[in-house]
């Protein structure tokens, strides 16, 4: 579909976790081949060196630790004292002694005074993954091996996934209770999750599977862990090429009970992830529940290994989102406070000091769209009607991209921050004319660019893209990502509403929030360090305008 950028998974690393997918109803065990180096930038960590894949978050002993499969065999831990800035550990747990000493995701949970692990593995070379592999340690760095719990056959297919599993306990006051886990598995007569039960938290045994109430095909999905909020309970999942999205999604299901049964929270469905509608299925990996943070925290990883014409490189670890549930009881992901340590020194901006892009042809003297600009703050503004330079196309839609001429040094990082106010121009508009607002990174050397076009409508029908934008006498906008019904990302700006939006841009990775809501994460290509807005059909307002450069490096 988009030749040029087309993910192929040549460059994946440690993709077992989630391409075993497409083959483990077959018991044919994926092998991941071995990544591209990571030597750029980007947000917020990655190690020092080697390789980590789907990393997930405890909070204990007043700091964060972030453990992850590293190296194939091993466990990497990082560990962060406000959640925003990491520093390498090292490997804390390696696979050693069994048959196959393939180390799948983990989590961690708190039981009692010790922690227990446990991690997806296998019983031999060459067999699916098909077993759990439970530890404990009293400070998170030493770990000692407990058991094993291998599939029931009774209860789940012999062929199929038996992946890491969240636990909680039954009752939050009162652990005693006992615990029960929710992990990758293959019901027999339906599809979705596994889950166990333990008396103690520590020794688990599987239980049939919970019911889920869906009127479509669920896949077998990765567990995202489970989070009570009011009197309801949230389980992620995830999954590629589901329910329409091609690219690696995690969606909500709700219940009544830790039992079940389970539905789809259909309107905000996809809790996040990417359309895939580029080729590239592996941008978002797992997103999953922090264990223990005093806020109700997800992590998110990030990952460049099936991405090209990007300076990203490797795997990331995006910065923590809040979860939330709204008025209407749908879970989304807010922008956590705490990120705002990511800030650095303020950069200095002159407003004043841009360029047209688009349309060409634009002077001072025969202006061919508005702009007006303020110490903070600008305006763009279409022509109501194209007039005939030979150049533009008056069937077309009206468009305007005008980029700051300071540059910025995006390898170390830019977060911006500010409202943005779009006021159609057509209030009642075919698709051909359709209001966006948004924002251009250029590309480098006249190569194209990355544009986030917000579509100005009603919630229930609008979407917005992501993609690369090639400007000469055309605008050649071509969407990698769309983001639309179902998602419980934003999908773009209501008509004159003031909004806020937090941009941060740093070596290939672009993530935004519009009131403060997650609109995506995403990667942009190699850019010329300027960066820019965008209107469409529309007068679009970016004002209270400030710039930060990001205040961290990574360990390198």
């Amino acid at each position: 579909m988009k030749v040029a950028l087309r993910a192929g998974l040549l460059g994946v690393v440690f993709i077992a976790a989630n391409l075993f997918l497409a083959s483990s109803a077959h018991g044919q065990p994926f092998v991941p081949p071995r990544p591209r180096p990571s030597p750029g930038n980007g947000f917020l960590y990655q190690p020092e060196k080697g390789f980590f894949w789907d990393p997930s978050v405890i909070y204990a002993n007043n700091q964060y630790y972030m453990f992850s499969m590293y190296g194939g065999e091993s466990v990497w831990l990082a560990i962060s004292q406000d959640g925003v800035h990491w520093k390498d550990y090292g490997v804390v747990l390696k696979s050693e002694g069994f048959k196959n000493n393939r180390v799948w995701k983990q989590y961690v949970s708190k039981v009692g005074d010790r922690y227990i692990m446990d991690y997806g593995a296998f019983t031999d070379q060459g067999t699916n993954n098909n077993l759990l592999r439970f530890y404990e340690s009293k400070d998170l760095i030493h770990w000692t091996y407990l058991y094993e719990v291998p599939i029931d056959p009774g209860l789940y297919l012999a062929g199929g996934r038996w992946d890491h599993m969240f636990t909680v306990p039954r009752n939050e006051s009162n652990p005693a209770e006992g615990y029960v886990g929710y992990m990758v598995a293959d019901p027999i007569d339906h599809g979705g999750f596994g889950m166990m039960e333990s008396p103690d938290g520590i020794h688990y045994h599987p239980v049939k599977a919970p019911e889920i109430a869906a009127d479509f095909q669920v896949p077998t999905l990765e567990v995202g862990g489970i989070k009570k909020f009011g009197d309801k309970y949230y389980l992620l999942g995830g999954n590629a090429n589901h329910f329409g999205f091609s690219g690696y999604g995690v969606y909500t299901y709700v219940a009544d009970s830790l039992n079940g049964p389970f539905h789809p929270d259909m309107a905000a469905y996809r809790l996040t992830g990417t359309s895939g509608i580029d080729g590239n299925t592996y941008v978002h990996i797992l997103t999953a529940f922090v264990q223990g943070s005093p806020d109700n925290l997800v992590s998110d990883p990030f990952s460049f290994n099936s991405t090209y014409g990007t300076d990203g490189q490797g795997t990331w670890f995006l910065p923590m989102r809040q979860a939330v549930v709204d008025s209407a009881g749908h879970l989304r992901l807010a922008y956590w406070k705490q990120n705002d340590l990511a800030k650095g020194d303020v950069v200095k901006v002159d407003q004043a000091q841009r360029t047209v892009v688009y349309p060409p042809g634009q002077t001072d003297s025969n202006p061919i769209i508005r702009v007006a600009s303020t110490d903070d703050s600008l305006i763009l503004q279409t022509d109501k009607v194209w007039r005939p330079f030979p150049w533009l196309d008056a069937r077309s839609s009206r468009k305007a991209v005008v980029v700051l001429n300071q540059s910025f040094d995006l390898d170390k990082g830019l977060i911006v921050e500010g409202h943005i106010k779009a006021h159609t121009l057509n209030p009642r508009t075919s698709d051909s004319r359709k209001t966006y607002a948004g924002f251009y990174i250029e590309g480098v050397e006249k190569g194209p660019g990355t544009a986030i076009m917000l579509e100005v409508g009603e919630p229930q029908w609008r979407e917005s893209e992501i993609g690369t934008l090639r400007l000469d006498t055309t605008f050649h906008f071509e969407a990698l990502d769309v983001t639309g019904s179902n998602s419980a990302t934003v999908t773009g700006l209501n008509n004159d509403k003031d909004h806020t939006f937090r941009l941060w841009i740093r070596g290939g990775q672009v993530e935004l929030y519009i009131d403060d809501l997650l609109m995506q994460s995403f990667f942009f290509l190699r850019p010329s360090g300027r960066i820019g807005f965008i209107s469409q059909e529309s007068e679009a307002q970016f004002s209270q305008l400030k710039f930060y450069q990001m205040n961290f490096s990574n360990p390198k």
